[in-house]
């Protein structure tokens, strides 16, 4: 992070690059969802943020409950993000209602409905036999797999917006 503006990562290649080379490292072996395109908002997966609805206490739950250490992993900190600060005109939801083992694609987005926050925080069963079957390979897993991500078109001040810390 740096400053209080959260940028998309197509974004950081030019306003951050040494920030870009760190976090684009997260889809080694998986540089085609990089090209995955967002209908609804015509852009690029690394165009958006990605959001969850799901809070990171449930997440760090789930994979405990799986037999990971989740003591050790970075992500500690995390911004709860007002709704309020999602325009919906620049926001829409993958829900992941297929078997995906690649990639989302048109049929998996949606508009974002923010009535529908209840539905976007559920963490599914294929999810949880995910975490599992990562930990028995002894694997660390993608958190967000077949979770709701919740994509907003546009950077965000997070100037005042609430932390929630882990440590």
């Amino acid at each position: 992070m740096q400053g209080k503006i959260l940028y998309p990562l197509n974004v950081l290649k030019d306003k951050y690059p040494d920030q870009y080379a760190e976090h684009v490292k997260k889809y080694q072996g998986r540089e085609q969802v990089l090209k995955i395109q967002i209908p609804i908002l015509n852009c690029l997966w690394n165009d958006v943020l990605h959001f969850t609805a799901v809070p990171p206490e449930t997440l760090f739950a789930n994979l405990k409950s799986t037999g990971f250490e989740v003591e050790k992993w970075l992500w500690k900190k995390w911004y709860k993000i007002p709704a309020d600060l999602l325009e919906s005109s620049n926001t829409i939801v993958c829900l992941y209602e297929r078997d995906l083992r690649i990639v989302p694609d048109a049929t998996d987005f949606y508009s974002y409905d923010p009535n529908k926050i209840e539905e976007y925080r559920k963490v599914p069963q294929v999810t949880l036999d995910y975490y599992k079957e990562k930990f028995d390979a002894g694997e660390r897993p993608l958190l967000f797999h077949h979770i709701p991500h919740i994509l907003y078109k546009g950077a965000i001040d997070v100037t005042g917006v609430e932390i929630i810390d882990l440590s």
